[in-house]
């Protein structure tokens, strides 16, 4: 069994850069996600059977053409729950509405592989930080200053499938496929 999700990677704007700076200033207790790490998961399948990887890439290679190649926009920082008790720091996404149709899809599609469908509605979000304890007034105050900023656009052209692996320092992340979008229309 391997531990696998599916996500669009995001390039680091010089918004995100500023706000990931921001955010590694805030202690030794809040470790940000690495900026070459960022993505936005699409499927989060959990522990997956090796053997059903060549299915599950041609159903997401699938997918993910027929969706063409798009821009989304970055903007506003929130938290889940809810910003007073944080435990995941994240930025919006905006005019993702194509992300959400590749989402969608790929919850119903794997469904019949064993992959149970997501309990919720898909939030297109770029997680930034994860919160264990309790946050410092300078999170807050930042979660409150940033909640309307804009942090830039960002073209997405592939989706991956991922084997995340949970290491002392994090997940690490090896890429399993690549999917190109379709042509822009």
């Amino acid at each position: 069994m391997i531990r696998t999700f599916i996500a669009a990677k995001i390039a680091p704007t010089h918004g995100l850069r500023r706000l990931h700076k921001a955010l590694s200033e805030l202690g030794d207790r809040f470790q940000p996600v690495a900026l070459a790490g960022l993505h936005v998961t699409l499927k989060f399948l959990g522990d997956t059977p090796a053997s059903q990887v060549p299915e599950i890439c041609s159903l997401a290679k699938a997918i993910v053409e027929r969706q063409a190649v798009m821009h989304v926009e970055l903007s506003g920082l929130g938290a889940f729950p809810d910003e007073r008790r944080p435990s995941v720091v994240w930025v919006g996404l905006d005019q993702a509405e194509p992300l959400s149709q590749i989402a969608d899809d790929l919850d119903r599609e794997l469904g019949p592989l064993g992959f149970a469908p997501e309990g919720r509605a898909f939030q297109p979000h770029l997680t930034l930080l994860r919160v264990k304890s309790r946050p410092p007034e300078a999170l807050l105050a930042l979660l409150s200053d940033e909640a309307d900023t804009k942090f830039g656009a960002v073209a997405i052209e592939t989706v991956e499938f991922l084997q995340s692996e949970r290491t002392r320092s994090g997940s690490r992340y090896t890429t399993l496929a690549t999917f190109r979008l379709g042509q822009r229309r």
